[in-house]
């Protein structure tokens, strides 16, 4: 048998190393161990070039990974692009894994529920709002309260903060609601500010109900049930009023947005979407025409009555920051089937049975994901092309369809997708399903990525729906209620 020649003996580096582009990680660390030629060219002279290229496009400066946040501070240390492209490998394997590697935080914030939270990864803070009024920043790493603003209830205070305040965050500006129709927006990193002091630098008043509010891209967007919509520039000091859009009456207030779009949920008549900058309508999805579909049975084969406590033993603790041991039993595998979900209610009455009711929605790139009363999570793996017809509509969609009976709605659903992955609550439980690489749902018989579920309270009995969850690089976070404790923070780090 004739040997093979070397590549390296026989090709110029150049080539080799454009070949080598298209190789994956787990094959350059094979061709390392061929022989003492493959490890000097891949580890040693050309180690920056060749995993520079794996890296995407995060960084391509090395000494700014330590800035990528995280909430495990995973990239801090990192000495080349080989620990980096290990590092991103360890934490992809372990999301895909059926039973990754985890461990639960809870963050106690105060003795009041909590309502909504906004984190910053950068500043190291968490910043909440409360059943019972106030807003409060605390320290993530040790629970420590940073600074805070009172309630309105039995203060006299000019700046107080009214009960279940909607609360919107970004890059060091917080923006939540005021009884009346305005909302306050703050900054924080203000010259002789303390860390984590925020001060007011403005109020957005309106003229008709404002419903809800929504910042992401330097952008705040409002939405109002009277048939209104506006669009502020944050980047202005004081922030500056763009657009004032007319959108169809008794929008249900949850609202989303991309670079140039904003999005508005009708309930039954599904999503409306907009363009931020000139007001025009761009055209509706309705997930309930939508045919192809899904399902999600209990995990484990576990009735939705049943739950498991996680660690209660802990959640007793006075102190701020309770962090459990590793483990892989926190995140429940589960399975997702083709077909509708079966059976059906025999109830006519049973919110299955009905005319659905979408709330909270969610734009990702081209991907949008919604969630309705009955439970039915719709997926759109292009909503911009999904706009065009309904033929483009159905080639794009598709919906999940898990157990409930709706009384977990009342908030309108939460939701948070990333990385191609979502998140949502139903009856209880947090679900976060994995998509395929083209952002569509994965062939349930030989699914790439695994899908879990955990629990979102310790105790059935005081259970309450989530006022707010995300998935990050290395985590989920969500409101979670624990026993002999109010409801509070918890983090899964993976």
């Amino acid at each position: 048998m004739q040997a093979v020649a070397d590549p390296l003996a026989r090709l110029p580096p150049e080539l080799v190393l454009r070949v080598v582009e298209f190789a994956s990680l787990s094959t350059l660390a094979s061709l390392t161990a061929v022989s003492r030629a493959w490890h000097q060219f891949i580890d040693v002279t050309h180690q920056e070039a060749i995993y520079s290229s794996k890296v995407g496009a995060c960084t391509r400066d090395l000494a700014s990974v330590a800035n990528i946040p995280t909430f495990s501070r995973w990239f801090e240390g990192v000495e080349s692009w080989k620990d980096l492209c290990r590092r991103q490998s360890l934490l992809a394997s372990n999301w895909a894994r059926a039973h990754p590697d985890s461990r639960d935080l809870v963050l106690q914030i105060s003795d009041d529920p909590v309502w909504r939270f906004r984190v910053d990864l950068k500043r190291r803070f968490l910043v909440s709002t409360s059943h019972a009024g106030g807003l409060n920043v605390t320290d993530l790493d040790t629970g420590e309260l940073l600074w805070r603003l009172p309630s309105t209830l039995g203060s006299d205070a000019e700046e107080a903060v009214r009960p279940y305040a909607h609360l919107e965050y970004q890059d060091g500006l917080a923006v939540f609601d005021r009884e009346g129709n305005a909302v306050e927006v703050w900054q924080t990193d203000l010259d002789g500010a303390p860390r984590g002091e925020f001060r007011r630098i403005a109020v957005l008043d309106h003229d008709c109900q404002t419903r809800g509010f929504q910042l992401s891209y330097s952008t705040l967007c409002v939405v109002s049930t009277e048939g209104q919509g506006f669009v502020y520039d944050m980047t202005q000091r004081p922030p500056r009023r763009t657009t004032h859009l007319t959108i169809e009456k008794d929008a249900v207030g949850h609202l989303d947005q991309c670079h140039d779009t904003v999005m508005y949920s009708m309930g039954p008549r599904g999503y409306h979407f907009y363009n931020k900058s000139t007001g025009e309508f761009m055209g509706a999805l309705n997930p309930s025409d939508c045919s192809e579909r899904y399902h999600i049975t209990s995990p484990l084969g576990q009735s939705s009555g049943e739950t498991r406590p996680m660690a209660a033993s802990r959640h007793g603790s006075s102190a701020p920051v309770t962090m459990g041991p590793l483990g892989t039993d926190r995140l429940m595998p589960i399975q997702i089937s083709k077909g509708r979900l079966w059976p059906p209610p025999s109830d006519p009455t049973h919110v299955r049975n009905g005319e659905d009711e979408w709330g909270a929605g969610m734009e990702d790139g081209s991907l949008f994901v919604g969630v309705s009363r009955a439970g039915r999570v719709f997926v759109c793996s292009d909503w911009r092309k999904a706009l065009h017809d309904s033929r483009s509509f159905q080639e794009c969609s598709a919906i999940i369809e898990c157990e409930s009976d709706g009384s977990t709605f009342d908030l309108g659903g939460w939701l948070s997708v990333r990385n191609n992955r979502l998140m949502f609550e139903v009856e209880n439980r947090a679900y976060i399903v994995a998509l395929d690489e083209n952002a569509r749902i994965q062939d349930p018989d030989r699914p790439l990525r695994a899908s879990y579920s955990l629990y979102t309270s310790s105790t059935p009995q005081l259970a309450v729906p989530v006022s707010f969850m995300a998935l990050y690089e290395d985590c989920i976070m969500t409101t979670y209620t624990v026993s002999r404790v109010c409801p509070c923070n918890k983090v899964n780090t993976i």
